[in-house]
């Protein structure tokens, strides 16, 4: 019998690693997480912020489902959940068997602490005498030989720098838990797992290799990594923006693009380099208005969903950008300043100073991608980075596969899809063992409690000296007991110190006290813990409460009395909080185990597949007589790959599942419901309705190719096409090539500028994949490429290279200069200036192709259906641009393809499978679990206004049409007390947080 291991193995912790880990979590597998490193996060921990909000938002991936038992707190601080485990300081060493039962040996790296008494108090790293370069802070501060990655950093371990350490033996001496173990060994693991997911990363390139730039020989030339630490709160200079050389401001910022890509070693794209520049360079302006801040740049790729926006927005904050590719630095020996000598469109030399220059660095792959491809058996590209099958992120040996930009350069947002759609590939390998590690962990059943009196325990927590050093534990600890209701009071020297927490929880179990508080640090590291705790015996969470008597008292407190008296309020007010607490109860919801996907081009019919192939029914519904939708008219990649035949294999995979039932000439009328229980109701051939139950809903519409454009006499001559008619021409042998004498392709016809202001990613693509075709069939045809700026992003910078190198011309015009197109006397004539030769050009071509960007279907009436948004070019809106790119705010609903934004094939169908992964995980729950604190509705006092559900995010509100009083759909509700907020009569409300708890907690106060 075929083995079937319920367990992945995922390599790199990074975002795409922590993003698959929790989808297959979610999906009931069991993941071990492991990466090299001593702590999680990967680049990701050393980014503040994140374009285009300007923000951060990966709290965004926080789970859904299992919030009982996982954290909800930053992933930059906690990743807690009970199906990942996760292992730092560990490498690949081996890796035998197959999809389905590989066998893996692991080398952990000895870390010199022992980390199941490690709690991360530093006390260790105030007493070690060894000062070292911090490499997360690259270089610009430094660290001690025993430390801890970063403040807050995943896990809470410290770990001894060994080759830095000189082992004066000053930390086991101080260590409270006696962690730390100088002779600790490395350690070979053994793992078994059905699947491997690679999420390793890149490294930075290297600027030494680029000696012109003078990296660290001038002091004020950073890379763009080191410009993020250098202005970041928590970096070496503790959010003061100044530069190395001497600590001041500088006025004057150049950012150079490009430095270790697109060049002859590089020849390709890093992708994300562009809007990092223009994040960073936004920032700056943040800061300080009045910095002069120049980009100088080959191409502005801003070819992602709202970057063009974000690209118009940094012009008007008055960066300035200039097209040169600046060849080398220079530095003032006196001021430490920069020179830089640069060409303008007009041809004059500039010669500019300036006080920083920033590199922006490339994306080279991970420096294990050699080492752990020849131990998997994997091969890489020209580049190093992983090869992947045709139209996947697959890698090329089955049960293993590639994401984020191990695979190649990318942002966020395309990390984080891939790593869903790896999730739920490397889950279809364990399908008959999926869950096996799912549920609700082996707690007892909970104590009722309801109608007992309360018995107040209170445990308060030392924190080695950290609070009892300021706050005065047995005068606490004598006032605490004598508070109305309190029974037990207890103090321990590390309450998350495992055998501390034991006793704790043998404390509550012998004395029956029905309310808990501890008075110890923060919530965000122990809370989970705590709550698993007081669960193992039988002890409702909602009765915990955490009292920060550490980061609130201890920490910004000198006065030892002012903050023992203070923190004797503290527990006044906790405990009047207490005393009215009811233990709140997890409310459940069956969810249908069924899914309605929207649109049956390329990605609808991918999402269904994947939801079907995890044994789920789905309805794909088509408002056309045909599946395929854009797809149908696209016949070959720029790669090469021919999409006709996937198109057409995948139609038939579509047919022949039972589980997949397809609607044609089919449209989406009305849904009710919430997720897990939507109602929807189908109208088929404009008469037949149909009313059919869902659990989820994908929506996957596509967009179509802008032909109502007036622009460039299109329609009125057929010589003038667009590219997807020139490529069906070419397709289908309807024109002679060899006969063609010259062509012009006009870019961005109707994009990058309203009413279309966005970029539609593939139409540069598409300009040079048909210009390689005419000119490999016919050399001696003249090709010339109009544009604005190629979009040639990741490894499809080689074909704009190629295409250059055979004799394809690219001319590059501004937008307020746009090349001009008359027929005259028949014959078709194209006036464009050159900036090279600064002078005008007049072509006669056979063909006129516009590069025509894509717009949207009329997706307004189907987002008022399913009550979701659209984004300012009607495109639709995702709950979060990089972190939750396939889902909707509203709960059970997702998006994919091009009804999300323009892209690829390649980039559909991964967007699609994505989709399928979060839908799948909603399916796959038993059933829907609530939070413990939601809403309520006094009924009594309900007018049904209905302004709390208009205020509600989560559609966690409706109208109960008969007794004309709000409900709450409680497995929705985040908790998050907006209706509360808003309702006039006080008539919404939240759990735990009632008016007479409230009061009393502000009485104690005062």
């Amino acid at each position: 019998m075929e083995k079937n291991i319920g367990a992945v193995m995922v390599v790199g912790a990074g975002i795409g690693g922590i993003q698959a880990s929790l989808d297959l979590a979610e999906l009931g597998l069991k993941v071990y997480l492991i990466d090299k490193s001593s702590n999680i996060g990967g680049t990701l921990s050393q980014l503040d912020r994140q374009f285009t909000t300007n923000d951060c938002g990966m709290c965004q991936m926080l789970p859904i489902f299992k919030r009982e038992e996982a954290s909800e707190f930053c992933l930059r601080r906690d990743l807690t959940h009970p199906n990942i485990q996760i292992m730092t300081n560990t490498e690949v060493e081996k890796v035998e068997g197959s999809v389905g039962d590989f066998k893996v040996s692991l080398q952990k790296k000895a870390r010199y602490i022992k980390e199941d008494k490690c709690i991360g108090c530093g006390l260790c790293t105030e007493i070690c005498p060894i000062k070292v370069k911090d490499e997360f802070n690259e270089g610009l501060a430094s660290r001690k030989a025993i430390y801890i990655k970063y403040p807050q950093a995943i896990p809470n371990l410290y770990t001894i720098d060994i080759e830095s350490c000189n082992r004066c033996g000053e930390c086991v001496k101080i260590c409270p838990t006696k962690a730390i173990d100088l002779s600790q060994k490395d350690e070979i693991l053994e793992l078994e797992v059905g699947a491997i997911i690679l999420s390793l990363g890149f490294e930075e390139f290297d600027p030494h290799d680029l000696s012109q730039y003078g990296y660290e020989k001038c002091l004020n030339v950073v890379t763009s990594t080191e410009l993020e630490r250098m202005f970041s709160e928590m970096g070496p200079y503790n959010g003061k923006f100044i530069r190395p050389s001497d600590g001041k401001m500088p006025r004057k910022i150049a950012f150079l693009q490009c430095i270790g890509s697109r060049d002859k070693e590089k020849d390709y794209c890093s992708s994300a380099c562009c809007m990092i520049a223009l994040k960073d360079a936004m920032l700056i302006k943040k800061i300080d208005p009045t910095i002069d801040v120049q980009i100088f740049f080959m191409d502005i790729r801003t070819f992602g969903k709202g970057y063009c926006r974000y690209y118009e927005k940094a012009k008007e904050e008055g960066i300035k950008f200039i097209r040169y590719r600046v060849p080398a630095i220079e530095e003032f020996p006196d001021t430490k300043n920069l020179k830089i000598i640069y060409e303008t469109e007009k041809g004059d030399y500039v010669k500019d100073e300036f006080n920083l220059v920033v590199l922006s660095v490339g994306q080279s792959p991970p420096d294990k991608a050699k080492n752990i491809s020849e131990i998997l058996g994997l091969k890489l590209n020209k580049y190093g980075f992983c090869k992947t099958i045709d139209f996947s992120n697959m890698a090329e040996k089955e049960g293993i596969f590639a994401c984020g930009s191990f695979s190649g350069p990318k942002d966020i947002s395309e990390t984080v899809t891939e790593a869903s759609a790896g999730a739920l590939k490397a889950s279809m390998a364990m399908l008959s063992s999926r869950g096996k590690f799912f549920g609700e962990g082996n707690y007892p059943q909970e104590i009722d409690v309801t109608n007992e009196d309360p018995k107040i325990g209170i445990f308060i927590c030392h924190c080695g000296q950290e609070i009892s050093s300021i706050i005065n534990i047995k005068e606490v600890k004598e006032f605490a007991s004598k508070l109305p209701n309190v029974c037990l009071v207890e103090d321990f020297k590390y309450l998350c110190f495992k055998p501390d927490l034991n006793e704790a929880k043998e404390k509550i179990v012998d004395s029956k006290v029905n309310r808990v508080i501890f008075a110890a640090c923060t919530s965000y590291k122990y809370e989970v813990l705590f709550k698993q705790g007081l669960r193992q015996v039988g002890f409702n969470p909602s009765l915990l409460q955490i009292v920060n008597f550490r980061e609130q008292i201890s920490w910004v407190h000198k006065d030892k009395k002012l903050a023992t008296e203070k923190a004797e309020k503290f527990l006044s007010m906790a405990v009047e909080k207490a005393v009215l607490q009811q233990p709140l109860p997890l409310i459940t919801d069956s969810v249908v185990k069924r899914a309605l996907v929207v649109g049956a081009g390329l990605s609808g019919m991918t999402a269904a597949l994947y939801v079907a192939e995890e044994e789920f029914e789905v309805d794909l519904i088509e408002k056309t007589s045909e599946l395929g939708g854009n797809a149908r008219e696209i016949y070959m990649t720029l790669e090469g790959l021919n999409v006709q035949d996937f198109l057409k294999k995948r139609i038939e995979e579509i047919e022949n599942n039972r589980l997949i039932h397809i609607y044609k000439n089919t449209e989406l009328e009305e849904v009710t419901g919430y997720a897990g229980n939507f109602q929807a109701r189908l109208i088929i051939n404009q008469s037949e309705s149909k009313v059919i139950s869902y659990g989820a809903i994908i929506v996957a519409t596509g967009a179509k190719e802008n032909q109502s454009l007036k622009e460039y006499s299109y329609g009125e001559d057929k010589r003038i096409i667009t590219q997807k008619e020139m490529e069906r021409l070419i397709a289908n042998k309807e024109i002679e090539v060899n006969s063609q004498n010259s062509i012009v392709m006009i870019q961005c016809v109707g994009s990058r500028e309203e009413p279309h202001l966005y970029c539609s990613r593939v139409c540069c693509s598409q300009a040079i994949k048909n210009a390689l075709k005419i000119k490999e069939e016919n050399p001696k045809a003249n090709i010339y490429i109009l544009y604005r700026d190629i979009m040639t992003y990741e490894f499809k910078e080689e074909y704009y290279t190629k295409a250059r190198e055979m004799g394809i011309a690219f001319i590059r015009y501004n937008v307020d200069n746009k090349p001009q197109l008359k027929i005259e006397g028949g014959k078709l004539k194209v006036r464009v200036t050159d900036f090279v030769l600064n002078e005008e050009l007049v072509i006669n071509p056979d063909f006129v192709v516009l590069s025509v960007g894509m717009i949207p279907e009329d997706n307004h009436s189907l987002a008022k259906i399913l009550e979701v948004t659209l984004d300012n070019d009607g495109f639709f809106e995702e709950a979060n641009v990089k972190f939750r790119p396939v889902e909707f705010l509203r709960d059970g609903i997702f998006v994919c393809g091009l009804a999300h934004s323009p892209r690829s094939v390649k980039e559909s169908l991964t967007q699609a499978t994505a989709a399928a992964t979060k839908t799948v995980i909603l399916l796959f729950q038993e059933r829907m679990l609530s939070r413990r604190c939601i809403a309520e509705v006094n009924e009594r006092w309900c007018s049904g206004c209905e302004v709390c559900i208009s205020s509600c995010p989560y559609k966690a509100r409706v109208i109960d049409e008969q007794k004309r009083v709000v409900k709450v759909i409680s497995t929705l509700c985040r908790g998050c007390g907006t209706c509360a907020a808003v309702c006039p009569n006080g008539a919404a409300k939240l759990k735990g947080y009632e008016d007479k708890q409230i009061l009393s907690v502000i009485d104690a106060a005062i």
